[in-house]
């Protein structure tokens, strides 16, 4: 069976057409910039696809890996310009383990190269697929953890991040999906769901991060309920340099501190 846009797919991985972004991960507290997440972007204007599209044509045709594995060497060699300490959160699947192509020690390699130490590095499971069997993700966190890397699961509270996937892990990191930020200010439930997944990373010692902060309402209710850290557009949209959040979320963050 043919894959609608394969061709497409393999002329983009052939010619490593990919470049990698970079978006702010705040502390809320501080204001201080704790990490950044590396994102991906296709290198070429003659191409309709977007990142995730790849990904999605990736699977189908078995070859996960093999784009994973150039948009975290590309992103590790731009990381050697990362401000000293810095997280750098990697986005990998959840199932990558699995596949035969997997390259263990990869990131090791390259990291070393980059000059980037492990214990910077933060590998972000995504839920690009669904991962029922606890065993398998247990795995590939022990994997990582083994290594001296840090984990993080993302899109907590979407899809198929139930609260099971959860406490069935012991994660450095919980990412808060976007539909829960999105107005929290606006509905108590979303606050009350937030007060529960901070209240669970404070008693089992793992920072909670609230993703897809695009206004100043969502960041005052977000530090006045004591969330950890935050990332979005509002603090800094993605960027191929390393840069601080925006003028106007950082002076949001200077009254609220100076308020407490």
């Amino acid at each position: 069976m043919k894959v609608k846009n394969a061709d497409e797919f393999y002329k983009i991985l052939e010619r490593k057409a990919i470049y990698p972004v970079f978006q702010p991960i705040v502390n809320l507290q501080t204001g201080d910039v704790a990490g950044y997440e590396a994102l991906s972007r296709i290198d070429r204007h003659d191409t309709t696809l977007m990142i995730s599209d790849l990904f999605v044509i990736a699977e189908q045709v078995g070859c996960v890996w093999k784009l994973e594995k150039l948009c975290r060497n590309k992103a590790l060699k731009a990381a050697a310009n990362k401000p000293e300490h810095a997280k750098l959160f990697l986005n990998v699947d959840g199932n990558i383990i699995q596949d035969k192509s997997f390259i263990q020690g990869f990131t090791n390699r390259k990291a070393a190269k980059a000059g980037v130490p492990s214990c910077d590095i933060v590998f972000e499971i995504t839920e690009r697929s669904d991962i029922e069997n606890y065993q398998i993700l247990q795995q590939i966190m022990k994997h990582y953890a083994d290594q001296g890397y840090e984990i993080a699961l993302d899109d907590v509270g979407a899809g198929y991040s139930g609260l099971n996937r959860v406490v069935n892990t012991s994660p450095n990191y919980l990412k808060v999906d976007i539909e829960l930020v999105r107005d929290i200010q606006k509905h108590k439930k979303k606050e009350i769901m937030m007060e529960f997944l901070l209240h669970y990373c404070n008693e089992t010692g793992a920072i909670l991060i609230a993703e897809g902060i695009e206004t100043e309402a969502e960041l005052e209710c977000l530090c006045r309920l004591g969330v950890h850290y935050g990332q979005g557009y509002f603090l800094g949209r993605p960027d191929r340099t390393f840069k601080n959040v925006r003028n106007e979320a950082m002076l949001v963050l200077r009254r609220l501190n100076n308020k407490s």
